[in-house]
C-alpha cells in the first residue's frame, strides 16, 4: 500500500523531477524535445510494413498459383488421354470379338457358346441386365470413437470416411451374394482387379476415384439383396452407416450395363485347328481379402 500511495502521490520519477528542477533553476525552457513525434511516426512506419508484410504472406504467390494451374491442366490432359484409350480399346476389343466369330464360322456354335460364357465372366465383354446398385458415401461429419468400437480396426480421427478396405469387404459380399458381374464407379472387376488405397485416393484398376463410390452388381435383385443382407459383406455396410454415419444404399435396377474391362491381357492364343492349348482366366471373383466387421 506504500508504493501504491507514494505512485499516486508523486507520479513522476524523482530522478526526472530533480532534472527538470535543475533545468529551471538554470533559465532553461521545460524540454518537450522531439521524441514523442518521431515515436509516433517510427511506430506508423512499422505498423504499415507489418501490415504488408502480413498481407503479402497471405496471398499465394504468382509462381505458385501458376504452377498449381499447370499441374490442374496437366492432370486433366493425361485424364482425357487415358480415358480417350480407354475408349479406343474398348473399340478394338469388339473388333478382336467380330473377327472371333468370323474365324470360328456358323458351323461351331458350342465353341462360340464357350467362347462367349468364358468372355463374360472374364470381363472381357460389356453385359446388361438387372441388379443392384451400392453407394458408398463418406457421412455428412465424422464421428470418432475408441478403438473398439471400430469394425474396420482404424485408428484415424476420420471414421466417416469410406475406406479402400471398407470397399473390399462390401464387393466381397456381393460376389457371394451372387453377383454375376460388378463395376465400381464404371470400372469392370476381373479376378485380376485390385481395390487400393493411396494417399487420400482409392484406386480400382489403378484408376483413381472420386466420392460417392457406386458399385453396379449384375443379378437377380431380390436374391442378391437378400444374400447380401445375410452374409459378412451387408452386416459390415449396416455397422459402417449404423456406427459412424457412413452413407450406405442398396436399390434395384431393372437395367444395368457394365463395360468391359480394360485390363485384361491376352497371354496364350492359337489358331483354329491348332494341338496347342490356350489359357483363360475365368474366374470373376476379386482377389481381395474378405474382413468381418
Amino acid at each position: 500500500m506504500t508504493l501504491l500511495t507514494s505512485m499516486m502521490e508523486r507520479p513522476l520519477d524523482p530522478g526526472y523531477a530533480a532534472a527538470a528542477e535543475a533545468r529551471s533553476s538554470a533559465g532553461l525552457p521545460a524540454s518537450t524535445g522531439i521524441r514523442t513525434p518521431v515515436v509516433l511516426v517510427a511506430a506508423l512506419v512499422i505498423g504499415l510494413l507489418l501490415t504488408t508484410g502480413a498481407l503479402s504472406l497471405r496471398a499465394p504467390s504468382t509462381a505458385a498459383l501458376k504452377a498449381k494451374a499447370e499441374l490442374i491442366a496437366q492432370i486433366q490432359s493425361r485424364r482425357q488421354a487415358v480415358d480417350a484409350a480407354d475408349a479406343h480399346d474398348r473399340a478394338l476389343q469388339s473388333q478382336v470379338a467380330q473377327l472371333q466369330s468370323q474365324a470360328l464360322g456358323v458351323d461351331d456354335r458350342g465353341l462360340q457358346g464357350r467362347l462367349d460364357a468364358l468372355s463374360l465372366v472374364s470381363g472381357a465383354e460389356a453385359v446388361t441386365g438387372p441388379g443392384v446398385r451400392v453407394v458408398l458415401d463418406d457421412a455428412p461429419s465424422a464421428h470418432p470413437s475408441g478403438a473398439d468400437a471400430n469394425p474396420r480396426n482404424n485408428s484415424g480421427t476420420n471414421d466417416g470416411t469410406v475406406l479402400s478396405k471398407d470397399l473390399q469387404i462390401v464387393v466381397n459380399g456381393l460376389w457371394e451374394a451372387g453377383g454375376e458381374a460388378i463395376a465400381v464407379n464404371g470400372q469392370r472387376l476381373t479376378s485380376r482387379s485390385a481395390i487400393r488405397f493411396a494417399g487420400q485416393a482409392i484406386l480400382v484398376n489403378y484408376r483413381p476415384l472420386t466420392r460417392p463410390y457406386t458399385v453396379e452388381v449384375i443379378g437377380d435383385p431380390s436374391s442378391l439383396q437378400t444374400n447380401f443382407a445375410g452374409n459378412d459383406g451387408g452386416q459390415y455396410a449396416r455397422a459402417l452407416k449404423d456406427n459412424y454415419g457412413i452413407r450406405v444404399s442398396i436399390d434395384n435396377i431393372d437395367t444395368l450395363t457394365l463395360p468391359a474391362s480394360t485390363t485384361l491381357t491376352l497371354r496364350d492364343a492359337r489358331v483354329p485347328g491348332t494341338t496347342s492349348t490356350s489359357t483363360t482366366s475365368t474366374s470373376s471373383t476379386p482377389t481381395t481379402s474378405e474382413t468381418s466387421p
